[in-house]
């Protein structure tokens, strides 16, 4: 779904305080529900709308704010969204928590199902434990629901309250639209009853389904949803593709081709012009509390022409614009270039540590991974190919042909391993590893990033007991060059003594034998 913007004439005053009076209306009927589905009664029927709809209808209830019939069942079909998105949101991080947290899948299963449905959620978040129908230790039960529990109290934040007042929500009978001349106009329900605010508009296309009006200055905008079509891809030319995320660029390939390449100077300059005007602006700050009392108007001068966000609101703004330009560009030439089937992206969920300096750590947090997540999964709903996440860790740390994993390994944006000595970019070794660890049946995408390497360092160290071979182009010799291999260099020699396959040098590893 995408949601078009329709634009209106100037409305005139008359009009202007008959849509004002419905939004004003309309906003306090939705919080009367949204406070009214806090209780456990009907927060357990959160997945059953339709029965709190008829239980009003039932009990003759009529909106106290003046609404419609069609206006207050809207109203309350509203809030029921607005409190299932919130939910649904919370359970996106307890699911993530659970994976990671409990032990046995039995465990996990249980801590699902409590998920699943909000009755056996109610339940358990008043301090029940709710039974399923699949056999599980009562005990194991009680202590899984607590955790989620107290999980639930330590997320959950402010319950879903009407902020701005100015949106109002209208189904497929609650307007008409018709044409007079070249103009198109639409006509919406309002307080009275039999009398419909008739509205100009800018353009023309078809209005039909569930819409919005946004209320503005002198002005207003319909919000109208329309369905995105899907597009069917050739499957003889799609393929599998994989790619890694960054800074400098949005993306990287395992061919080594890189998109949306202006992305890190971007930011850069972002930061960079952010970072030295809160100097100056932090500056002003200070002068101003310090002329507040002894010289009041030079500090409300300095606070009004020298303090505004205005223009800073605008250029941040611009900056966002131009950020989401360049990752929708990056990610259509992708899709033009490789016509994947299916994409395979790090799963940019997990939080970054920064021990660097201050100014890297400011480029570092202005860059956009859930705007880049968002439009990847916008582009394959809307594309026609599957996206799925792995995990990231130690993706751009471990050799693809040998399997070595060190930090040693990576130097800025270039890939050497310590091993077997294969050189290549960063970015495209961990596209390559990426594309290898999709369907691992031991790497899966919450799995801790201690024990992926503990995995990891277990299949480079059989491999090297089994002696299975592997190439490195350019470098790996032939089996008559391993018979007589040439002589060592000085400089190669000197770093194949100091760097041994475990780590030690070549005479520890000598007296290590000995002994």
């Amino acid at each position: 779904m995408r949601t078009v913007k329709r634009q209106t004439e100037t409305i005139n005053l008359v009009k202007r305080k008959a849509l004002e009076g419905l939004s004003i209306s309309y906003a306090h009927e939705k919080r009367y529900w949204l406070d009214l589905l806090r209780g456990k009664e009907f927060q357990s029927r959160l997945d059953t709308p339709y029965k709190i709809r008829d239980q009003a209808i039932q009990n003759k209830y009529q909106s106290q704010y003046g609404l419609q019939a069609r206006m207050w069942k809207l109203a309350l079909q509203d809030a029921i969204e607005t409190w299932d998105k919130y939910w649904e949101s919370l359970f996106v991080q307890i699911r993530t928590a659970i994976s990671r947290h409990l032990k046995t899948e039995n465990e996990r299963h249980f801590a699902f199902w409590l998920l699943k449905g909000y009755k056996q959620f109610t339940a358990c978040i008043s301090g029940e434990v709710p039974l399923p129908s699949f056999a599980i230790d009562p005990i194991a039960a009680k202590k899984v629901s607590s955790y989620v529990q107290r999980k639930v109290k330590r997320l959950k934040g402010k319950s879903p309250t009407v902020k701005k007042i100015g949106l109002v929500k209208f189904d497929a009978d609650c307007y008409e639209q018709f044409q007079k001349g070249e103009r198109q106009y639409i006509k919406l329900m309002s307080l009275e009853k039999r009398k419909r605010i008739v509205i100009p508009l800018l353009g023309q296309a078809k209005i039909q389904g569930n819409i919005s009006l946004l209320l503005k200055k002198g002005s207003a905008e319909i919000l109208v949803s329309q369905q995105l079509k899907k597009k069917t891809l050739n499957k003889k030319q799609a393929k599998l593709v994989a790619v890694d995320f960054g800074y400098t660029e949005v993306m990287t390939d395992t061919k080594n081709n890189r998109y949306g390449k202006e992305l890190g100077s971007i930011l850069t300059k972002a930061t960079t012009n952010l970072h030295e005007k809160m100097i100056k602006r932090n500056k002003l700050h200070a002068l101003q509390k310090k002329k507040r009392l002894s010289k009041p108007k030079i500090a409300k001068r300095i606070t009004k022409y020298n303090l505004g966000q205005k223009k800073q609101k605008s250029q941040h703004k611009k900056t966002e614009a131009s950020i989401s330009r360049e990752i929708n560009t990056a990610i259509n030439q992708l899709i033009k270039t490789n016509k994947p089937l299916l994409l395979i992206t790090e799963d940019l969920s997990s939080s970054f540590t920064f021990n660097k300096s201050k100014k890297i750590n400011r480029k570092l947090s202005r860059w956009v991974k859930g705007e880049i997540q968002d439009r990847v999964a916008f582009k394959a709903l809307a594309e026609g190919f599957c996206h799925e996440q792995v995990n990231p860790a130690y993706g751009s740390q471990t050799c693809p042909p040998c399997g070595f994993v060190d930090s040693k390994n990576r130097k800025g944006d270039l890939f050497k391993c310590s091993f077997c000595k294969h050189e290549d970019v960063a970015d495209r070794v961990a596209a390559q590893n990426y594309q290898e660890r999709y369907g691992d049946p031991e790497i899966h995408r919450y799995t801790p990033y201690r024990q992926i390497k503990t995995i990891l360092l277990k299949r480079f160290h059989r491999r090297l007991e089994e002696g299975q071979p592997f190439t490195v182009p350019g470098r790996t010799l032939d089996p008559a060059q391993e018979a007589n291999p040439p002589p060592l260099s000085k400089q190669r020699y000197s770093r194949e003594r100091a760097i041994s396959p475990t780590g030690r040098s070549s005479r520890r590893a000598k007296q290590n034998k000995h002994v």
